[in-house]
């Protein structure tokens, strides 16, 4: 295996973040894609882009042939029996809301039991709450021991004559745990119950073969396997998907309409209605390509290399926990350290061009069992290196030892409001004329989060659940005073502290503020001015949303209550 040569097919491999090659350790939320899968996309709209299936044109004919030997293509790397069993989807969610509308909700009657694991994806429970509800059936859960093992014991206790439907992931996203599924299947089978498998997470790391598994479903997504985002497969046995309905009606899933009634396609089109992503199914096909160009053995033997010397760095920092330490797992890493919140760590390493994962990974069940809020979570893909987990371990070390990254602008930088304390005093004004300066998004960071340390910290006492912010990924309190001149003047906390930091922003611009100010202030052209926008992840974005949306809450009360 030639870890160079691989690496250089990766183009997002080679740029930097935040002027720091990037180490990319999120692998188990997307992929990244080799060239031969840009190219495939871009020939397929340079040269060949027409509709499939429709056209009486050579375009069409050819963009045809390319999208049916992607099909199968895939028949191929999961061993279906036919290319009639190989379904396109968006992705996994839309193939198990298929398989639950189609074929679970028109055969389960009230009683009947539908058996999911603690460990399951959001993807994986909730429409399967949708149509347990619209059936009568119970939704009955398998729970893992506390290494992230699925409780066998506990599955053979559950799995009953009353078992319609067993859906379970392969690998867990969290924890990534294997779960020995050619074994749960045959019991589920002997019970009789149909199984389908979540196998989001496993195709990028196992070899399939739906055959020898013996499921009657098994998805997964393109994304998580080097291909293209919004192409999925979903494969299901012939006799189950012939005796299905089509789940979603318009052209391609038809065979004639008329008002008098409809014939529906055969398969595998009766459930492909309207125009398909053919550019990400001849991405996904030469994903494929490039894995069976590979020595999987070898990149699989190169991923728990990656896991282990990364368990093995890290076990030796201060306050770092691994959560789950499942007895087969694929090569993710989910921990906490016990002196930071996993947010700020996800953002400090984000400063050092390392990019992974911090929440509940949509997983929240998951998290209430083990009694987290979430986890930090490097997932490791065979493009990775050692080099990529030592700068990791490094750079996590440093966090949890309390050090500080020296900055490319300004390694002596001072903060801004040392001679000021956090109150009425400091304003929006003087915010904007400390952090504009500051052009290097490093500095302002720093400021940022020293300035958050400068809010007063709330009791255990006043952390009640009716001030908590919703909305927050991390935990978040709002309170609200009104002085004698009506101005409203807020308090705040947080356990991250890159929360504390925005909070404080938030709090400098409206404290003092006439609740009609409050509502008026445009707070997106102070934060534009801040440049905070560029730099917040999606739920970091949230949060802050959430708090802007608390304070403006309140100030509409407050403006209510003066008008009546």
């Amino acid at each position: 295996m030639d870890l160079n040569a691989i690496r250089e097919q990766f183009p997002a491999l080679q740029q930097q973040i935040n002027q720091q090659p990037l180490v990319y350790l999120d692998n188990a939320a997307t992929s990244q894609k080799p060239n031969s899968v840009i190219e495939a996309v871009e020939q397929f709209y340079r040269q060949q882009n027409a509709n499939v299936h429709r056209g009486a044109h050579q375009l069409s004919e050819q963009a045809t042939r390319a999208f049916e030997a992607a099909r199968t293509e895939v028949k191929g790397f999961i061993n279906a029996a036919s290319e009639k069993e190989i379904i396109w989807t968006r992705g996994t969610t839309e193939g198990i809301n298929l398989i639950a509308q189609s074929y679970a909700r028109p055969r389960l009657q009230p009683g009947d039991e539908i058996l999911l694991t603690e460990m399951e994806h959001h993807a994986n429970i909730v429409p399967w709450q949708i149509v347990a509800e619209q059936t009568g059936a119970l939704i009955k859960v398998v729970p893992i021991h506390d290494n992230g093992d699925l409780n066998l014991q506990r599955f053979g206790e559950l799995l009953s004559n009353k078992t319609r439907i067993l859906s379970l992931t392969h690998v867990s996203n969290a924890l990534g745990t294997i779960n020995p599924v050619a074994g749960l299947i045959r019991q589920a089978k002997t019970a009789g119950a149909t199984v389908i498998i979540d196998g989001a997470q496993a195709v990028s790391h196992l070899a399939i073969d739906v055959q020898r598994l013996g499921c009657d479903f098994y998805l997964f997504s393109g994304h998580k396997l080097f291909a293209p985002t919004g192409i999925g497969v979903l494969y299901g046995r012939h006799a189950l998907l012939e005796a299905m309905p089509p789940w979603q009606g318009g052209g391609e899933m038809i065979r004639k309409v008329a008002f008098s009634g409809t014939e529906y396609n055969q398969l595998p089109f009766k459930f492909e209605a309207g125009t398909p992503n053919i550019s990400g199914a001849l991405g996904l096909a030469a994903a494929i390509r490039f894995l069976n160009a590979q020595d999987r053995k070898a990149l699989a033997q190169h991923e728990r290399a990656l896991l282990q010397k990364a368990i093995e760095l890290c076990s030796t920092i201060p306050g770092f926990t691994r959560i789950g330490n499942p007895t087969a797992c694929t090569s993710i890493l989910s921990f906490q350290l016990n002196s930071h919140h996993q947010q700020d760590v996800g953002l400090m390493l984000d400063q050092q061009g390392i990019a992974l994962r911090t929440g509940h990974h949509c997983a929240m069940p998951l998290m209430d069992r083990l009694g987290l809020p979430g986890t930090i979570r490097a997932s490791f893909a065979f493009y990775n290196s050692i080099e990529d987990v030592q700068r990791f371990a490094k750079a996590l070390s440093l966090i949890a030892r309390g050090g500080s990254f020296t900055t490319t602008e300004s390694a002596t930088c001072q903060a801004v409001f040392d001679s000021s304390p956090f109150g009425r005093e400091i304003n929006a004004q003087d915010i904007l004329a400390k952090l504009t300066p500051l052009k290097n998004w490093n500095d302002r960071y720093r400021e940022i989060m020293l300035l958050g340390k400068r809010l007063p910290s709330f009791t255990s006492t006043m952390k009640a659940d009716d001030l908590r912010i919703n909305g927050c990924e991390s935990n978040a309190w709002l309170t609200t005073t009104q002085d004698e001149q009506g101005a409203l003047w807020f308090a705040a906390d947080a356990d991250a502290r890159i929360i504390r930091g925005l909070i404080a922003l938030t709090l400098a611009a409206y404290n003092g503020r006439q609740p009609e100010q409050i509502l008026t202030f445009d707070i997106e052209d102070y934060f534009n001015q801040l440049q905070l926008t560029r730099h917040l992840s999606p739920s970091r974005g949230n949060g802050l949303k959430a708090i802007i949306d608390a304070v403006k809450q309140r100030a509409s009360t407050a403006l209510n209550q003066t008008n009546t």
